[in-house]
């Protein structure tokens, strides 16, 4: 077993993770991180007038409402402060800087406002961004108890990859999203983990709930856990009982949701629909491919604002080559494992939440060119394991022990030269000029 201190290193960890979080948070100019007007007007909508906007006056407006509920109340107890802190203020819009490095929304020294509502939505999905890290925490304790070491440099790499600080630290439903798809991904471990436990079928409902009503980016993670908990813990007599009162549940809520929300879950099917069985006219061919896959690789590590400012090319590349090499070496390690031991069990289940969200994402890119590595941020702790994984099977004793060194001065670098070569010269420049 390694000798590591884990709570010395947890601290550490999650400090670096608040405070560069923090720090996106207030260096990203309001409104630039993606679609972050339209999600904020839903919940300024639901603070203000208590409905939330027509999808003719939002393209978001279809979206599963959990987070604009919760975070309207936030909103609320500002406007009992002074409404003005809740504004919802806009500026000129440059609305075809997309995928370029300029700004899109036009700040200047004589309008910009510091805009409280903004930021603190953007600090409580910091909140829920560690949360789900510290679920996934939890969820590694399970996988590799005895691995102190290899758990510590895959929650590092997961919390301080700069496009995950960047999109917690931003107004939107993907914070909750991540968090709902961590909590999959740890019912899923417990579950096949958990000694025969008739009550242990009883979160199943939970795999069609979270999609439906955090975002629809998590719906692999709930197949994945369907399928995980159907291989693992099979469908024994004993279970039977207990299996037909979770599909009952579930099929229950499933009317519920509805009943009370029918636009929504309307949308939620035909979003579905649309992304399974349609695909653009030029989705097969090389130059298509050329261009989404890159998109989607990089905004998995870092490109923020609206696809514009992001990690040099050499940097992304190097870190997916790592990535991809860390991982293959894990599924070579699961090859070499019994089957049906409890240890290639997690292991499965962990594979599983990854690849049925990375299908989900590459299908994506065949329907729609805004698809973008973001979306596999439900899966990112299982992601993260598998490429430290790999690693950390191969490496010395003595290089295995300072892996979560390494993961975070990389990632932390990574962060540092973001911000020194794309945020500050592109938000910040103009206004030095």
């Amino acid at each position: 077993m390694d000798r590591i201190n884990e709570r010395r290193w947890l601290v550490l960890i999650f400090v670096f993770y608040v405070l560069l979080a923090v720090g996106y948070s207030l260096l990203m100019p309001v409104w630039e991180a993606p679609d972050e007007p339209a999600h904020y007007h839903i919940v300024w909508r639901l603070a203000r007038f208590g409905k939330a906007p027509t999808p003719d006056a939002n393209y978001e407006a279809h979206q599963p409402r959990t987070y604009y509920y919760v975070a309207s109340w936030v909103i609320r107890a500002l406007d009992q402060v002074d409404k003005r802190y809740s504004a919802y203020y806009l500026v000129p819009e440059f609305k075809y800087n997309l995928r370029t490095p300029v700004r899109r929304y036009y700040w200047t020294e004589e309008n910009y406002r510091f805009l409280p509502g903004i930021h603190v939505l953007r600090w409580m999905n910091v909140l829920f961004g560690g949360l789900a890290l510290w679920l996934n925490w939890k969820t590694f304790g399970s996988i590799a108890p005895g691995q102190p070491a290899l758990r510590l440099s895959a929650l590092a790499l997961a919390a301080l990859t700069p496009q995950y600080l960047h999109i917690m630290s931003s107004v939107s439903n993907d914070a909750l999203g991540t968090l709902a798809g961590a909590s999959l991904f740890y019912l899923a471990i417990w579950m096949v983990t958990a000694s025969s436990n008739a009550w242990a079928w009883l979160p199943v409902p939970l795999a069609l709930i979270l999609p439906l009503t955090t975002k629809l980016t998590v719906l692999p993670a709930g197949v994945a856990f369907l399928v995980s908990t159907a291989l693992q813990k099979g469908i024994g007599t004993v279970r039977r009982k207990w299996l037909l009162i979770a599909a009952l549940a579930g099929l229950f809520l499933f009317v519920l949701f509805d009943l009370i929300f029918p636009e929504a879950f309307q949308f939620a099917i035909s979003e579905i629909e649309w992304r399974l069985f349609s695909f653009r006219k030029n989705a097969f061919t090389a130059e298509y491919l050329k261009f989404i896959l890159p998109q989607i690789v990089w905004t998995y590590w870092g490109k923020v604002g609206w696809l514009a400012v992001g990690l040099p090319r050499g940097l992304v590349a190097l870190l997916t080559l790592a990535g991809a090499t860390g991982a293959s070496i894990s599924a070579y390690k699961l090859m070499k494992m019994k089957l049906n031991s409890p240890q290639s069990a997690v292991w499965i289940v962990t594979w599983l939440f990854a690849l049925f969200t990375v299908a989900a994402v590459l299908r994506n890119g065949l329907t729609t060119n805004a698809a973008q590595g973001r979306l596999l941020f439900p899966a990112i702790g299982a992601l993260s394991l598998l490429m430290i994984h790999g690693w950390h099977e191969v490496l010395p004793e003595r290089l295995r022990r300072g892996l979560p060194l390494i993961v975070i001065l990389l990632m932390v670098s990574c962060t540092i030269v973001l911000w020194w070569t794309g945020v500050l010269p592109v938000y910040y420049q103009p206004w030095w000029d």
